[in-house]
């Protein structure tokens, strides 16, 4: 046998017997699969929030043993939102405990990778227990990050907050977008309509008279006269999240006079009315109505007023509306 066959046969050897050290090595290592679902079943358990790798935060609760993963050469903290009072721990002959007012450090001292304790922390708002383990670097918990239940409320609270601060915004938004929208398209169709019923040569009294109450808005449009006839018309505006339910809508007069220094109202006097207008606006709505009155002037001392007010049942607060003092076609002197 040659030398060149020698050394191949060798070669061929060395390369088996590094291949199965190799084999026998990589057998002997934990699988990461089984670490990190470890880690996962840890996490859940405990309620952890990772902020960053290896670091979490977690509400203190008095009625759970929290789960802590330590790794040997490395130190875990357990931050605290109050100074610990009492710390014990189960075996210190395999774990080293600090403690630093509201720190808690705790590290391995044994090379056992099976070692397990027993941690309790004492403060003034309760007890918090720990199973503390030994485990891999990668998995391990590095800082957790106490925080008192108040705190948490108020962290869930704020963020409700501005969750519905912002949405209402939102709605804001999109209900002015909307209001000028249904607006501009209703107020063409009204008047088109109006104005086809309408016979020529009627004198007509613009008015701007508004009220809003719980994101329900009531407008006086105009005042128009045809013969013995008067229409009054309006608009309502519903951009809340529940229907306006019309109950009854009144036109009529009220004497004002003055008594010394103090002005006093009579009660009023309605006018027999026709009305055209829905029963119901429905929400995000805006719907326009015709008031038809058999028209007369009102007196010196007589002032219009309008109401409308909502059947909105037991349980529930009515959304009454009342706009007096608006102008009026002839009034004698």
């Amino acid at each position: 046998m040659n030398s060149f066959k020698i050394i191949w046969r060798l070669g061929v050897v060395t390369m088996a017997l590094v291949l199965g050290f190799a084999i026998l090595a990589r057998a002997e290592e934990p699988w990461d699969g089984k670490s990190e679902t470890v880690l996962k079943d840890r996490q859940h358990f405990n309620k952890l929030k990772r902020s960053t790798r290896n670091i979490y935060k977690v509400t203190m609760r008095s009625g759970v043993v929290f789960k802590l993963q330590t790794a040997l050469g490395y130190v875990s903290t357990i931050d605290l939102p109050e100074k610990a009072l009492k710390v014990f721990v189960g075996d210190q002959e395999l774990f080293k405990v600090g403690v630093y007012e509201k720190q808690v450090l705790i590290k391995p001292i044994t090379d056992e990778l099976d070692a397990r304790t027993n941690l309790v922390i004492v403060t003034d708002s309760g007890r918090l227990t720990f199973d503390v383990s030994v485990g891999g670097p990668e998995t391990a918990d590095f800082v957790v990050d106490f925080r008192l239940p108040e705190e948490d409320e108020a962290l869930v609270q704020n963020a409700f907050q501005q969750k519905v601060d912002q949405k209402n915004k939102e709605l804001e938004k999109d209900y002015k977008a909307k209001e000028e929208k249904l607006g501009e398209t209703a107020q063409t169709l009204s008047e088109e309509k109006f104005k086809s019923k309408m016979a020529a040569g009627i004198t007509t009294l613009p008015l701007k008279a508004s009220t809003v109450k719980d994101k329900v808005q009531l407008n006086l449009l105009s005042l128009s006269r045809s013969q013995d006839k008067a229409y009054l018309r309006f608009s309502i505006l519903n951009y809340s999240e529940t229907p306006y339910h019309i109950s009854k809508v009144v036109l009529g007069a009220f004497s004002e006079e003055r008594k010394g220094l103090k002005k006093e109202k009579s009660g009023i006097a309605e006018f027999k009315s026709e009305l055209s207008l829905p029963a119901v606006i429905k929400p995000d709505s805006y719907e326009y109505g015709v008031l038809v009155i058999d028209y007369r002037p009102l007196g010196k001392n007589e002032k219009p007023v309008f109401k409308v007010t909502e059947d909105a049942g037991l349980e529930k607060t009515s959304r009454n509306f009342e706009i007096t003092g608006f102008k009026w076609l002839e009034q004698t002197k």
